[in-house]
């Protein structure tokens, strides 16, 4: 059982196993781990039936430290923990989803459990996002009123030709950012996780849309199907000076690409409180609740 680097060479074994064996939440998503990976240097291998991943994090003030993702697949998942916890000094298991920290729970009652809340994933009703109706979604369907009665937007979709448009919307988003907020770490390692999005966009069979204003590209987002009746965001910039941008452009990838869906899946907050309000804004279904579980 031999560790290995993830590469995207890894991704044919991650995405069979995806198939067979849904995730209920986004972070073990093959698309995920490749592009965070520049900052997780995450290693993986099969052992008991299961795909097992641990990460180190890079290093500095404030860094995490290393952890197992939750076993992946059908196989042994106890037995997978345990031999995840044996390749760690200090073990920890984290991103574990409800289900699977209640089957371990079970089975290994003495290991400690505590929530791991700023990376639970908000889920979202795919028609809410479209249709945007009812009183929780009244302040964002004004929003969206306003972009669609002041601008004349272009909604086309993301492709290999337009990948450096949004590499220097990306450049504008993260100068506003860091002018707005000062330097902060999750902004740096966020680029270069959404240049190896844009980079690999075909090859992981992604799908986007970005908003044309004048001529410019003024917004985009990419996801995919995460399983069989939810899908995931994994991308989204947009022109903060412009009012209504993002909810029309959420509102609008959804209807095209995932209306028979149930779910879309927005993904962690990371303890932000900017990311938090926006994502709470738009009035979550549920909480994909995930926990850390040390032996």
């Amino acid at each position: 059982m031999i560790f290995q680097p993830l590469t995207l060479e890894s991704q044919p074994i991650f995405r069979a196993l995806e198939r067979d064996f849904p995730l209920a939440t986004s972070d073990a998503n093959f698309t995920n781990v490749l592009i965070w990976n520049d900052y997780y240097h995450i290693v993986w291998t099969e052992a008991f039936g299961c795909l097992c991943l641990l990460a180190h994090p890079e290093g500095g003030e404030g860094a995490q430290p290393p952890f197992a993702f939750p076993p992946l697949g059908g196989g042994d998942k106890v037995k997978a923990s345990e031999f995840l916890f044996s390749q760690m000094d200090k073990p920890l298991m984290a991103r574990a989803p409800e289900a699977m920290t209640q089957f371990l729970a079970e089975r290994r009652p003495t290991w400690k459990i505590v929530p791991d809340s700023d990376n639970d994933d908000y889920v979202y009703l795919a028609e809410s996002l479209i249709t945007l109706s009812g009183r929780r979604m009244h302040q964002k369907k004004n929003h969206y009123n306003y972009f669609v009665n002041n601008y004349q937007p272009e909604y086309v979709d993301v492709t290999e030709a337009i990948i450096p448009e949004l590499m220097a919307l990306e450049d504008l988003w993260l100068t506003a950012k860091t002018d707005k907020l000062g330097f902060h770490t999750h902004l740096s390692v966020e680029r270069r996780a959404t240049r190896t999005l844009l980079t690999n966009l075909t090859v992981l069979g992604l799908s986007g849309l970005a908003i044309r204003l004048n001529g410019q590209v003024e917004a985009f987002t990419i996801g995919e199907r995460l399983n069989p009746d939810t899908a995931v965001i994994h991308a989204e910039k947009g022109n903060p000076e412009i009012r209504g941008i993002y909810v029309a452009l959420c509102s609008e990838y959804c209807r095209r690409r995932f209306s028979e869906l149930t779910y879309i899946n927005r993904e962690q907050d990371l303890g932000l409180p900017g990311l938090r309000f926006s994502k709470e804004s738009l009035k979550p279904h549920h909480m994909a609740k995930k926990y850390l579980i040390t032996p």
